[in-house]
């Protein structure tokens, strides 16, 4: 994109660096790199208002001429700046101001042609010195843009392999071929690169077409679309846009190809398509130069199955030798082939579920399919890290399976993929989720340091940050994690939802509310979102709103037991226990023929003073629920223990429960602390911490109010925390026998609940 500098600002200081803006030129000693005519329109706006904070609406704005565009291209370009300016690691000299914009920090010298004290280059040496961010303007690609008509050249780079009925001879043409390939390209799109590993080149893969309406290529194509979006994201000299920002650029059919890369923000596209003909696949894609709009490289194969992975492969290489090829031996991990292509299938099947999957099925499905690959190929380790990090998350959301066996598998899944390939980043990624968990920080932290060494732009690893700085109190660090994730990739539905849990417990309600509608604009179908939305209304006492968006959840799955058990629990904190029974029976419905569905049938009947005491217990003792991400029955069970006159025990279920967990007190454990300290006192440096977590936590502090409720501890302090948030299973405790500043409170909540459940009235399951 041109645009034209007032005059005498057409070129500027920046410390000691010279940015020639005509030029494209970022100069420092005989050091010139050149960046893309967006990136030196967004540092010259920058460097117009010098320590002072440019707003990113401002900036997409200005630079984009008004055309809607994802944030996620203003990131990508103050990337690349970023790194022409050496300020990667440090970011001092560009400075990202949280909610609003950057700023530029550094003196600033604005003058009429580049300082005589270093003159530019001649025109026979700037050829050797000039480092392009990214491939430069001058290159000449050998097609039209029209794909069904070709030059001669063209015809040369896009040779259709002739069909054979032996592979061997298949493959010896696709070799031959790809050499030709290589050769051309090396010519076209390295005419004028030099000092490759400083190149900076945008480049988005687009969702490659399936023509043809069967499972398997349906499959296929989602499957090579994401495989070779993490093939160019691992090569840190190119800019990735996530594949839910490419999904939601190319949703539209309206946008033209230019249209999709100047929204993206990106020279290349990716694109291509993938049809089944019989029990053979013809696979084209192309490489798009969006800015002259002319076709750089496209190849075609046509083969069966078992050709498929190293296909991918082939197409993840060409394209990383055309667009940065001195940097292909060291740039990406080259992934080496399962020994059964049933494996390979398979593992594509589970991907496409993983990425894909809306309802509860989704993490079934996937487990089975990367089952079958790790089966067929017991030393394939993408399919094994996959796996670990399922099991990882197997309390994630619904209870996947019991903890000790998903530990069990993940340890051994992880074990295997890092023995295939030591960097493998989902089992990287289920490591530092498992030590999380357990406390083990340390571990935790370096192998995400790591991760990010190697790929630092890697969205899923820092939300998977932020998650760590939860567990280790520290909420500032966890909020600029989760805003770092959301730029990277702010149109991915898990990084809206991520971000709205560390806005949830910051209190931070608001912000937490928007972007779980943020994820529900971007997929209405990701229920998560629902559940998380109705979390942050419950805990603000907007039951019937919460009720409303489980039920929203419902009609897109009903088969979640943990979302059909949460509606029943927020029925009865509304007093309406039919609506409650009968989500509760469609729980045990799920869970089938199990003490669990045992427990939920009888829920009610467990909560009141009868001779079942010790039946509900174990029942209870043994529910995977009893304390999850969304809900903790642990009130129920504190309730059982007290109409058996049996603290004691309780004391050491409680202990036994907080050796389980993290050290330190948490947002994951504080339950069992607050519960604990009901019944005894917990040392002087526990009871700070948790006191300490009740203050940042805010309104969710609220719900620890019911164990000194329920043992008959009632003071003003702890009355005061349900100042501002809902009391959870408040209606177990009798107004009447509390404290007058208490009873009142209990009041209130009971009218606020009566008069939301007549808002549902009519409504029903």
């Amino acid at each position: 994109m041109a645009f034209n500098p007032p005059p005498g600002k057409g070129c500027f200081t920046i410390n000691a660096m010279v940015v020639d803006i005509g030029d494209h030129t970022i100069r420092t000693g005989k050091d010139i790199r050149r960046i893309e005519p967006k990136a030196m329109h967004v540092l010259y706006l920058l460097a117009c208002n010098a320590g002072d904070t440019v707003e990113r609406t401002e900036l997409l704005r200005d630079v984009w001429n008004g055309r809607v565009v994802v944030e996620e291209a203003l990131t990508r370009i103050i990337s690349q700046l970023r790194q022409a300016l050496g300020d990667s690691q440090q970011r001092r000299l560009i400075q990202t101001v949280p909610k609003k914009g950057y700023r530029l920090r550094g003196e600033v010298n604005w003058q009429s042609k580049p300082s005589p004290a270093e003159p530019a280059p001649s025109a026979d040496s700037k050829e050797a010195e000039v480092t392009d961010i990214p491939a430069q303007e001058t290159v000449k690609p050998p097609t039209d843009s029209a794909p069904t008509k070709t030059s001669e050249p063209q015809k040369a780079l896009s040779p259709v392999p002739v069909l054979s009925n032996k592979a061997l001879f298949v493959a010896a043409a696709i070799f031959v071929l790809v050499a030709v390939v290589v050769f051309t390209l090396n010519q076209t799109v390295t005419d004028d690169t030099t000092q490759a590993g400083e190149q900076r080149i945008s480049v988005a893969v687009l969702p490659l077409r399936q023509l043809s309406n069967d499972d398997d290529t349906l499959y296929f194509a989602d499957g090579i679309t994401e495989e070779l979006t993490n093939s160019l994201t691992q090569n840190q000299n190119l800019d990735v846009p996530s594949r839910y920002s490419t999904l939601a650029v190319t949703s539209s059919d309206n946008n033209s190809l230019s249209d999709v890369a100047s929204s993206l923000g990106v020279r290349y596209l990716v694109e291509g398509s993938v049809r089944r003909i019989d029990e053979e696949f013809k696979i084209a894609v192309r490489l798009i130069d969006a800015d002259s709009d002319r076709v750089v490289w496209s190849e075609s194969y046509t083969n069966t199955a078992s050709s498929l992975f190293a296909i991918q492969q082939n197409i993840a290489r060409r394209l990383n030798e055309a667009l940065l090829p001195q940097t292909i031996n060291t740039a990406i991990a080259q992934t080496s082939s399962p020994d059964n292509i049933e494996a390979y299938q398979y593992y594509l099947r589970g991907n496409y579920w993983l990425m894909n999957g809306k309802t509860s099925e989704w993490i079934y499905k996937s487990e089975a399919a990367f089952q079958q690959a790790v089966a067929l190929a017991p030393d394939f380790a993408a399919a094994h890290g996959k796996l670990a990090y399922l099991y990882a998350r197997h309390d994630f959301h619904d209870a996947f399976m019991p903890r000790e066996e998903a530990l069990q598998k993940a340890g051994a899944a992880i074990s295997t993929a890092l023995r295939n390939n030591p960097q493998e980043t989902n089992a990287l990624l289920a490591s530092v989720i498992i030590n999380t968990a357990a406390g083990d920080f340390s571990s935790a932290e370096a192998t995400l340091n790591g991760i990010l060494g190697r790929q630092p732009n890697h969205a899923t690893a820092l939300y998977i940050y932020s998650e760590l700085e939860l567990a280790r109190n520290r909420f500032d660090a966890a909020l600029s994690r989760a805003q770092q994730a959301y730029e990277l990739d702010p149109l991915s539905p898990w990084i809206n939802v991520n971000l709205a849990i560390v806005h949830f417990w910051r209190s931070e309600y608001q912000p937490a509310l928007k972007a779980v509608q943020n994820a529900i604009s971007i997929d209405s179908n990701y229920t998560w979102a629902y559940v998380w939305q109705a979390k942050i209304l419950h805990r603000q006492g907007q039951l019937s709103a919460a009720i409303s968006s489980m039920l929203q959840s419902a009609d897109i799955d009903s088969a979640s037991e943990v979302n059909s058990a949460y509606t029943g629990l927020l029925y009865l904190e509304i007093g309406d226990q039919e609506q409650a029974e009968q989500w509760f029976r469609h729980t045990a419905s799920l869970l089938g023929d199990t003490p669990q569905a045992r427990f939920w049938q009888g829920l009610r009947r467990f909560t009141e003073p009868q001779q079942t005491t010790d039946v509900a217990r174990q029942l209870m003792l043994e529910l995977p629920l009893l304390d999850n991400r969304i809900f903790s029955l642990l009130p129920l069970l504190y309730q059982n223990y007290l109409q058996a006159d049996d603290s004691e025990e309780a004391i050491r279920f409680l202990q036994s429960r907080i050796a389980d967990t993290a050290p330190e007190v948490n947002v994951h454990n504080y339950r069992f602390y607050a519960a604990l300290q009901a019944l005894t006192p917990l040392p002087d440096e526990t009871s700070e911490a948790l006191q300490r977590l009740r203050k940042k936590i805010g309104d969710n502090a609220a719900p620890l109010l019911i164990y000194p409720l329920m043992t008959g501890q009632q003071t003003f302090s702890d009355a005061d925390t349900i100042q501002g948030g809902w009391l959870d299973y408040y209606w177990l405790v009798e107004a009447d026998k509390t404290a007058e500043h208490i009873r009142q409170k209990l009041l209130e909540q009971r009218q606020q609940a009566a008069s939301q459940r007549e808002l549902l009235a009519p409504k029903s399951l």
